[in-house]
């Protein structure tokens, strides 16, 4: 018998009982029977290491943030599809997901795998809206170097990372979210299996887990600017840090996906954003995919934790909503 390797000891509990989705406005994927998504035979230029931004640190020193780069090895120029990792808020490695993005940037993108602060760089998550914000704005004035539309950029991220793109993609034009120049705004975000309302992260789980979060204070706390507290204690923090707290009608278009066995993250906290943007007449799409787990390998080295999510009926939905709305897209005034 193959012995699973052993995830990354992480200081949030993984859930022994999930509460079946509720898909009253959300649709269930079945991969059971999907094939693997193709690599293709489309030839992909790799341009590792870009610097997209610098940042101050508590420490007193400065860090370069960077991007890995990957298109078809064309002249053509193409929308832009900025990649946030994963990691729970606590790393941030652009060079996850390497397979899938080779495959979306395959379908005819510039897909760039970018670095955001989190907890570790004593990032919240107005530092990393921050940081999305200057990576877009720098990809774009790299539009020349390569083959970017400039016009056309969206956000894609999994778990902290869909978080992050979701709260960037709905805060577009506000300044406390550092939104004001057209060159950070995107006009699509794909949310895969992303936190949103901390305080309801466990809420699908069994009551071992809802009461971690009670009664632990998380990193989750320092995230939100106050480390050391309950969620009890911070609402207006947690609240603030809620991509659903700041949509309005303007919000791009999204697509949100989520496992249904996910035990890490409730397959609620991407419906709660999702309600949100329907409710303020947003085009949003949410899928819950059967049978999948936490599709961060970040934090789920499994090869099997990842199937559904490398799955071709899985990346066609992405692909096909990144085409939908970036292949006419016009950058807004």
């Amino acid at each position: 018998m193959t012995r699973r390797p052993s995830a990354p000891q992480l200081p949030v509990p993984t859930a022994k009982f999930i509460a079946p989705p509720d898909l009253t406005d959300s649709t269930l994927l079945d991969v059971s029977s999907s094939p693997q998504m193709s690599l293709g035979s489309v030839d992909i230029a790799s341009h590792p290491d870009v610097v997209v931004g610098t940042v101050d640190l508590p420490d007193g020193t400065s860090r370069e943030l960077k991007a890995d780069i990957l298109r078809p090895a064309t002249d053509e120029r193409l929308p832009l599809v900025v990649f946030l990792p994963g990691g729970a808020f606590l790393r941030c490695n652009k060079a996850m997901a390497y397979d899938v993005r080779r495959h979306i940037a395959a379908s005819g993108f510039v897909v760039a795998s970018v670095e955001y602060r989190v907890v570790p760089d004593g990032g919240t998550y107005l530092d990393s809206v921050h940081d999305v914000r200057a990576a877009l704005v720098q990809l774009r004035q790299y539009a020349d170097d390569f083959g970017i539309d400039p016009r056309k950029a969206a956000l894609w991220g999994e778990s902290a990372g869909g978080h992050v793109a979701a709260l960037t993609g709905v805060t577009n034009g506000r300044p406390e979210f550092s939104g004001t120049n057209p060159l950070s705004t995107v006009q699509a975000v794909v949310d895969a299996f992303g936190t949103s309302f901390f305080s309801a992260i466990a809420d699908d789980f069994d009551e071992a887990a809802r009461l971690h979060y009670q009664r632990t204070p998380t990193h989750f706390s320092a995230y939100v600017g106050k480390a050391g507290a309950l969620f009890s204690e911070i609402p207006e923090a947690v609240a603030d840090a809620d991509p659903a707290t700041h949509v309005t009608e303007s919000a791009p278009p999204f697509l949100l996906l989520h496992g249904s066995e996910d035990t890490l993250v409730s397959p609620s906290q991407t419906q709660h954003v999702h309600q949100a943007l329907r409710a303020a007449g947003v085009d949003s799409t949410r899928y819950v995919v059967a049978g999948a787990n936490h599709g961060d390998l970040g934090v789920l080295p499994d090869s099997a934790a990842a199937r559904a999510w490398s799955s071709a009926t899985v990346t066609n939905v992405i692909t096909e909503f990144l085409h939908r709305h970036l292949d006419g897209a016009d950058l807004p005034k």
